[in-house]
């Protein structure tokens, strides 16, 4: 059996998610493979205004990710036994349009959810997080999901230039749907001097809890995480999470579109998603992956690990 574990992680075959099967976004597919947990690429950054590179993101998250094996000793928890994880592939994205690729994303994050499965959504620049909130929004307009986003930025600008569709417009696009309340939406990890003041009046506007890296500094991760959770779950249906790579701290994840120095530690991240699990996460996405900048694989790696990590962490209560 030792052997099976270890042979399971040599680099050959083709790269999905922990080298799990192929299954397409089609809802009798998942419902036939009866699978529980869906892995669902969106290689697309054309929004990126600072350094492109995220739409290889997805393919190189896949392949780090064959080093890990469906056992995940923190909690004692075989991953594929509890959620017969399958990889979706990727979104067919349109060049040159955002909208377009937000909404190819959305139908097949909905086939997902029709089929039965907790969309994994892997970037790709920010945007693509909006492309699984729409997607609940249709699957069920009349839900009260929670929403946790881990960012060194706001991401709450209403538009860039006249265009609504841009990877610093992921909060409000999603506050916009029926089913996420600005009540029960949290925002972690903002610091430094790329949040505009008219992105931090919107978050005052409109009641959303923020917690800066100061109050992490401050408080610890423990404590802030407490209170994000109890805002996001109170008397909702469930909560998405959303983690950009660029909240973590610049020396240890330098390969985002935005790297910031002062950032949350890889560790920290870790005890965050720890406590999250006792959460109904209906969905997930980690995003700004950015290979060409990114050292020995680094950020992608550790991208991989919270993927990895937010399903043992919920599956200790499944």
């Amino acid at each position: 059996m030792a052997n099976d574990t270890w042979s399971s992680v040599l680099h050959e075959g083709i790269a999905t998610f922990m080298k799990r099967p192929i299954v397409k976004p089609q809802r009798d597919a998942i419902k036939n493979n009866n699978v529980k947990a869906a892995l669902l690429g969106i290689p697309f950054d054309g929004t990126t205004i600072t350094r492109t590179g995220s739409t290889m993101g997805p393919r190189k998250f896949r392949d780090v990710s064959s080093s890990t094996i469906p056992y995940h000793f923190d909690y004692d928890t075989d991953i594929v036994e509890t959620y017969n994880v399958h990889d979706c592939g990727d979104v067919q994205v349109k060049i040159g349009s955002p909208f377009e690729t937000v909404e190819r994303g959305k139908k097949d994050v909905l086939e997902l959810l029709h089929g039965g499965a907790m969309p994994m959504v892997v970037g790709g620049d920010h945007l693509v997080t909006v492309s699984a909130t729409r997607a609940f929004e249709e699957f069920n307009p009349k839900g009260n999901y929670g929403f946790i986003i881990f960012d060194s930025h706001l991401d709450t600008a209403t538009d860039i230039d006249g265009d609504k569709w841009n990877h610093c417009c992921p909060v409000p696009r999603t506050m916009e749907l029926s089913c996420f309340n600005p009540n029960n939406a949290v925002i972690i990890g903002p610091h430094g001097a790329m949040n505009p003041r008219a992105e931090y009046e919107y978050v005052k506007e409109n009641n959303i809890s923020l917690y800066t890296m100061r109050d992490i500094y401050s408080k610890g991760i423990q404590q802030v995480m407490e209170e994000a959770i109890k805002i996001a779950s109170d008397g909702t249906d469930g909560v998405y999470v959303s983690i950009d790579m660029d909240s973590l701290d610049a020396s240890e994840t330098p390969g985002t579109c935005a790297p910031t120095p002062g950032g949350i530690t890889s560790r920290e991240m870790i005890l965050a998603i720890d406590q999250l699990g006792e959460l109904d996460i209906i969905g997930f996405d980690v995003v700004e992956i950015a290979p060409p900048y990114d050292h020995a694989d680094t950020t992608a790696i550790t991208a991989s690990r919270f993927a990895v990590d937010m399903l043992g962490s919920r599956a200790r209560y499944l």
